[in-house]
């Protein structure tokens, strides 16, 4: 989590939305819902909203009333624990809590041992998931990778135990469906005693969305309403990519994300009040000369601010994307743009903040890429530390007996103090002269020798026998939804 004041952290917060743009967002959003509508492919989700009040007549333009959609964000909670494997309490999702995490579904990894890059299995995703367990700065883990070597449509299951037997982190998951989701909150409730246990003290979160524009289909609606069945948090988000599934201006790709998260948001409050909902949105544009959906934009990081102000203004968790890259490698580009993108994602009061490590517009993941994400956290946590003022921080008694033109460097309050400068694990502050001697190597090369000595030395608890074999057992069972 951020270490920082709530007091220092609110004046700190970048702003993108005044109070008059925010309400003009709201509204926005609400005609947009009672006017134009929303397609819903899921019959559970259609029933739930035709007793709420809703216009279903026409399943492809349902129309949402505002009053129901002020209703239910009424009903979400502002604030809810999330804990790790052991039941510990590992974040607290509320207001400006900052936490940081990787991202999901890459097909391709950068192998840390060959540096080639390949497809991603299984196994990658278990070394990537031990790996952040062994990283300070990362709180949760995606499973940064596909398990394309898993059984036909088991693929999420057997990524979610490769993360469940690898770290005790909270993991975020997603599923093909309703059965992929029963499937992993059994598995869930097997590593820590039971159902009861999972719902008292969730360690899963997951990641569904609705498909831009305004669709909210079968698969993304029924693993969510999962979730409220169980008490589990949910992550339901639209990607709306400007001029191609949302509107080619910030403005009105931000009303669109709005509307479906919100309209979401109708449909599980009012399958459960209280469901333990997270507002966002992945919204960027479609580059039209490569047509890719841009992690590197600055509209993507518009987007986020303004997303996290609507976020803030609505009282809900929020969930953005932070840390990724355009760039195919670990260079300069990727450095730009992992650094811009976490630091505005902190200061907008990002709550679970993702993708950290990402390379190729979500296509690839590495270790090394990872490992330097950890280090930018670390640098911005420092930055945004509390400032404290006090007779040690400033110690007019030491500054008189140096006087003016004097040294610091042989007084105690020094020796005491100097730890508490920030240190980079990884970045190189030698002059030339010893960086050369010592061999010159470059970033990236000093990222993958300190990446393969966590990896080779670093070993993650591991879960008991018996909660192994009923993890087993739940994906044995396992239905596959396709």
């Amino acid at each position: 989590m951020c270490n920082m004041d709530i007091s220092q952290r609110q004046g700190m917060m970048n702003r993108i939305l005044s109070l008059e743009q925010k309400n003009h967002v709201h509204e926005y959003a609400l005609q947009l819902l009672e006017v134009v509508g929303c397609k819903v492919l899921c019959e559970e989700a259609l029933d739930i909203l035709g007793h709420a009040g809703c216009d279903v007549r026409l399943p492809t333009r349902v129309k949402i009333p505002r009053k129901l959609v002020i209703e239910s964000i009424e009903s979400a909670p502002k604030q809810f624990q999330v804990y790790n494997r052991d039941g510990n309490l590992a974040m607290t999702i509320e207001t400006d809590h900052c936490y940081y995490g990787t991202g999901s579904d890459c097909p391709n990894t950068i192998d840390l041992y060959s540096g080639k890059r390949r497809q991603s299995t299984k196994d990658d995703i278990g070394k990537l998931a031990q790996f952040c367990d062994a990283l300070p700065n990362i709180d949760f883990v995606m499973s940064f990778g596909i398990a394309q070597d898993a059984p036909p449509g088991g693929d999420f299951v057997h990524g979610y135990e490769a993360m469940l037997f690898n770290t005790k982190k909270p993991a975020i998951v997603t599923g093909h469906g309703r059965n992929d989701m029963l499937t992993m909150i059994e598995m869930a409730a097997a590593s820590r005693g039971g159902f009861d246990e999972i719902k008292e003290k969730p360690s899963i979160i997951l990641y569904t969305e609705p498909m831009s524009p305004m669709i909210h289909t079968e698969m993304g609606v029924s693993k969510g309403l999962v979730c409220c069945e169980y008490g589990i948090p949910f992550i339901y988000i639209g990607s709306p990519m400007m001029g191609a599934t949302g509107p080619a201006t910030i403005e009105g790709t931000l009303v669109q994300a709005v509307a479906e998260c919100l309209s979401g948001l109708v449909i599980f409050q009012n399958k459960k009040p209280g469901a333990k909902f997270i507002f966002g949105g992945d919204a960027t544009v479609m580059d039209m000369r490569t047509m890719i959906f841009s992690y590197g934009a600055p509209e993507l990081y518009i987007l986020n601010g303004a997303l996290a102000d609507m976020a803030h203004y609505y009282g809900l968790p929020f969930f953005c994307i932070a840390g990724a890259t355009d760039s195919k490698i670990l260079d300069a580009q990727a450095g730009l743009e992992y650094a811009i993108s976490l630091y505005n994602a902190t200061l907008n009061g990002c709550n679970i903040i993702h993708d950290c490590g990402y390379l190729e517009s979500g296509l690839t993941s590495s270790f090394e890429s990872v490992l330097f994400a950890d280090e930018i956290i670390g640098m911005l946590k420092h930055i945004l530390k509390q400032l404290i003022f006090n007779s040690d921080t400033v110690p007019l008694d030491v500054m008189n007996n140096v006087g003016p033109g004097g040294s610091f460097l042989n007084e105690k309050h020094t020796r005491i103090n100097y730890n508490n400068f920030w240190y980079p694990r990884f970045l190189d502050r030698r002059n030339y002269g010893r960086w050369s001697q010592d061999g010159g190597k470059d970033l990236r090369d000093v990222l993958n020798f300190k990446a393969k000595q966590i990896f080779e030395k670093y070993q993650p608890q591991p879960l008991p026998e018996k909660k192994l074999q009923l993890v087993h057992n739940a994906i044995d069972k396992h239905k596959p939804d396709i």
